[in-house]
């Protein structure tokens, strides 16, 4: 294997300007290639990152043998194409969740990915990546809390409104949601059992943005999870809420963040910290190294995330939002002042969620 991984990025918007600059800043890989449709993508790919291939073909890519890795960041529709493409021309893959469009499609990549296991995959399901989940999983482990029993998620932002890049990737508690889903079934260590979910039409809009599903895990473990782009849209100075409160019945371990900072609280029968950190954005750095650290060493860290893990954060996330339309779904306000959100957030520089191009655009 070369000093330097070779990989082709397949889709240059937001995400794919975030693996650019987690990669030239890691000096594991060598960018050879840059795919897009969009012409002022490729010109902003090739303003970037000069010494790579620019393209708007992305078999380009694939039939190159010297790339090594693709990371796949284009739209939920075209993954499951480029996953078949990517397993057929030998290329170990990193791809944006939902890992396809629909639920039959994700299962398929797993079954695909699966059937080919000396290629190393994986799904950028960040909140695994953090370091303040992986700090409060350790102090679980060390059994500070005692047994774990209760799990509560929240993040509520006035982020994405409707009808601004949901389309390929569901409303708002599958697109966003399906981080919290998968983050409270890796704390619990267990499948979900039983759940109930309440949404809500929030502005009259036809799907739920905001929903709260509660239940059990097959090991008793209870959960709540409150996920929705609802909070304070119209707001003259916006804010968010976002948390994690782990109770066990011996202590506790919660983290919140600003999207700057977060911070860490753990209390348990020993020890008792409190921890501030940047909070890293999307830990794209991290998961790139850990990638690049298991293609080198040839054994897969176990904080890689599994296209099966992916397929079950958004199987579940569909169903607890299938199971809100079976109960009460309010409609409350009205699409004008939807509409009223949209022009803001159209003319907006600085808020939660905005629509930009390219993450250094």
């Amino acid at each position: 294997m070369d000093s330097k991984l070779k990989v082709g990025i397949i889709g240059f918007g937001r995400m794919g300007g975030f693996y650019l600059a987690a990669m030239q800043q890691s000096g594991e890989w060598d960018v050879a290639y840059i795919c897009d449709v969009c012409q002022e993508s490729r010109e902003l790919a090739a303003k970037l990152s000069p010494t790579s291939i620019v393209v708007d073909n992305e078999q380009v890519i694939f039939d190159d043998p010297q790339v090594q890795v693709v990371v796949l960041s284009t739209l939920a529709d075209a993954r499951r194409e480029q996953v078949r493409k990517a397993l057929a021309a030998g290329k170990h893959i990193i791809s944006e969740k939902p890992i396809a469009d629909t639920l039959d499609h994700a299962w398929d990549v797993v079954h695909m990915t699966e059937a080919n296991p000396h290629l190393l995959t994986t799904a950028n399901l960040y909140l695994r990546n953090s370091w303040y989940h992986q700090t409060i999983k350790e102090f679980i482990e060390q059994g500070e809390i005692g047994e774990l029993a209760i799990i509560r998620v929240c993040h509520m932002t006035p982020g994405l409104a409707p009808g601004e890049g949901h389309e390929y990737e569901g409303p708002a508690f599958h697109d966003c949601g399906m981080h919290y889903v998968d983050i409270a079934r890796w704390y619990a260590g267990a499948e979900f059992k039983t759940w109930h979910a309440q949404a809500v039409r929030m502005w009259s809009y036809k799907d739920p943005w905001w929903l709260q599903c509660h239940g059990t895990f097959d090991n008793g473990v209870v959960y709540d999870i409150t996920q929705g782009f609802v909070y304070g849209q119209l707001a003259k100075d916006q804010t968010h809420n976002s948390y994690i409160d782990i109770i066990g019945t011996k202590g506790i371990a919660r983290m919140t963040h600003d999207f700057k900072t977060a911070v860490v609280e753990l209390r348990g029968v020993t020890q008792t910290h409190r921890i501030e950190r940047p909070y890293g954005g999307k830990n794209i750095d991290r998961l790139c190294a850990r990638f690049a650290a298991s293609l080198r060493s040839g054994v897969r860290n176990p904080h890689l995330p599994t296209m099966r893990d992916t397929a079950m954060a958004s199987q579940y996330a569909w169903m607890f939002l299938d199971d809100a339309r079976q109960h009460d779904m309010p409609a409350i306000g009205s699409l004008d002042t939807l509409e009223e959100i949209r022009e803001r957030r159209r003319h907006m520089t600085n808020g939660y969620g905005l629509i930009h191009r390219n993450v250094r655009g």
